[in-house]
């Protein structure tokens, strides 16, 4: 059959709308819903044809098949939500699985914020419009000892304002061994370039000297951008320039000098065992002109970036345009602002984040026990077992300092344990666990202890179900 012939056989719009597997959707997704998804899937198929992708089918195949295809993409739609997940994988900052949890005075927050008006831009006594930002400003002045501070939507834009403000007279000069890849594809050397036209690389990836960063500046460079390269580590041959080095050497050139910091550690960490980085607290006492941070990820807030430094800096990051265009919307507003409080209040433990963080391995090899416990009274031969491993805080955070964690061992042989763990993400709520060969490996650390029971329930049902199958 030619191409043209086998256009032909496609099944027409009313048809596929009248058809008895697909009317019923219309209650679902409406009318124009359905309509619009029909016409795109036989749109699909009228292309594939054309293009020869598509042979061997008479007719009433060919309807079948685009009967369902309609079917499934409605499914799709019908279905298309966020999906709450439980997190046994170990990792705190789980990027996909959206990054820090807020702690419950966030969410009260948020909720206040969404369902009624509040004061976002108004000044209660004078009715005047104000700073919407006012607040988050104050407390990370505060919690930092810097002079004044700016919230964007992410620590990208963070980046792309300052370097867009202090960068546009002479170019940005960074070092090769810092062009960072963030995730996702998105490097550092092209949101640069977005927001400049002279990104100065210099140094190699190994090595940089405080004399390639002299001969940047003496070449025009209107900022000094220093990035901590908190996903990855390079070790042998190396060498770096200070962030104390680089300070002085803005000092004495007139040239603002930024750190990127990147994961946003308002605790030290390093007080409870935890080592590795610095806190912005003792960055900002350097004399950096500029920190910018994630309030996501170590900090434990919403999605958003923060820049913390110099006053008249700050000023001027806030008068450029692009600032509107990176602004934080009013319910991160409301979340950053009630972990910031409880930072100042010293309320830690509230802060789901810093209690997945510095939660002790005892805890949570007591609270395994009960789980293997569960699994062994259904399962009386299954090999499980209670096992030395690690959790990572994640997020381009911590990368050489793993935390200590017991971890479930459930073996089960390898075809069985990935398709387990794939039988758990369908599930709802939806259980991500680790595979490592023929285990399935349960990580409590990133799981709240309500939810322990949840997953010995999940796991027996599982279990069950698909062994049985297998």
């Amino acid at each position: 059959m030619t191409n043209i012939n086998f256009l032909k056989e496609l099944p027409s719009i009313d048809s596929i709308m009248e058809d008895g597997t697909v009317f019923p959707s219309i209650n679902i997704l409406s009318r124009k819903g359905v309509l619009r998804i029909a016409r795109e899937v036989v749109d699909g198929y009228r292309e594939r044809i054309r293009a020869g992708k598509e042979q061997g089918l008479d007719g009433e195949s060919l309807r079948k098949r685009i009967l369902n295809d309609v079917k499934g993409e409605i499914e799709k739609v019908a279905l298309s939500k966020q999906r709450r997940v439980i997190n046994a994988t170990g990792v705190i900052l789980h990027t996909n699985l959206g990054r820090s949890l807020l702690s419950e005075k966030c969410c009260e927050a948020i909720q206040q914020a969404a369902r009624g008006y509040v004061d976002l831009e108004l000044e209660i006594e004078s009715a005047r419009r104000c700073d919407r930002t006012r607040s988050v400003r104050r407390l990370l002045a505060l919690l930092t000892g810097s002079e004044d501070a700016l919230v964007v939507n992410n620590n990208a834009a963070a980046v792309l304002l300052a370097v867009h403000t202090l960068g546009a007279k002479g170019g940005v000069a960074v070092s090769r061994g810092e062009l960072v890849e963030i995730g996702g594809s998105f490097r550092l050397p092209e949101i640069l370039s977005s927001a400049v036209d002279n990104v100065m690389e210099i140094g190699t990836t190994n090595k940089t000297h405080i004399e390639d960063y002299e001969q940047a500046v003496e070449m025009g460079a209107s900022l000094i951008l220093k990035v901590h390269t908190s996903n990855y580590r390079i070790v042998g041959f190396t060498g770096e320039v200070s962030l104390s080095e680089l300070v002085e050497l803005g000092r004495d050139k007139g040239v603002p000098v930024m750190y990127d910091q990147g994961s946003g550690i308002l605790f030290p960490f390093d007080t409870v065992g935890v080592e590795g980085e610095e806190n912005i607290e003792d960055i900002v006492k350097t004399g950096v002109d500029l920190v910018s941070f994630s309030t996501d990820k170590v900090l434990g807030g919403p999605q958003g970036g923060a820049i913390v430094g110099r006053g008249d800096i700050i000023s001027r990051l806030k008068r450029n345009h692009i600032s509107r265009a990176l602004r934080m919307g009013k319910l991160n507003l409301a979340a950053l602002e009630q972990v910031l409080i409880q930072y100042w209040k010293g309320e830690f433990n509230e802060i789901p984040t810093y209690r997945m963080i510095t939660t002790d391995y005892d805890s949570l090899h007591e609270r395994a026990e009960k789980v293997v416990s569960g699994l062994r009274k259904k399962f009386k031969t299954l090999d499980v077992n209670i096992v030395k491993g690690e959790s990572a805080i994640g997020g381009g955070s911590y990368p050489t300092n793993p935390l200590p964690s017991p971890l479930i061992e459930i073996n089960l042989g390898e075809k069985v344990a990935t398709g387990l763990s794939r039988r758990l993400r369908t599930i709802d709520p939806a259980l991500m666990v680790r595979v490592k060969g023929d285990a399935v490996l349960l990580d409590l650390r990133t799981v709240s202890e309500e939810d322990d029971i949840y997953i010995v329930k999940a796991m027996i049902m599982s279990m069950d179900e698909f062994i049985r199958r297998e």
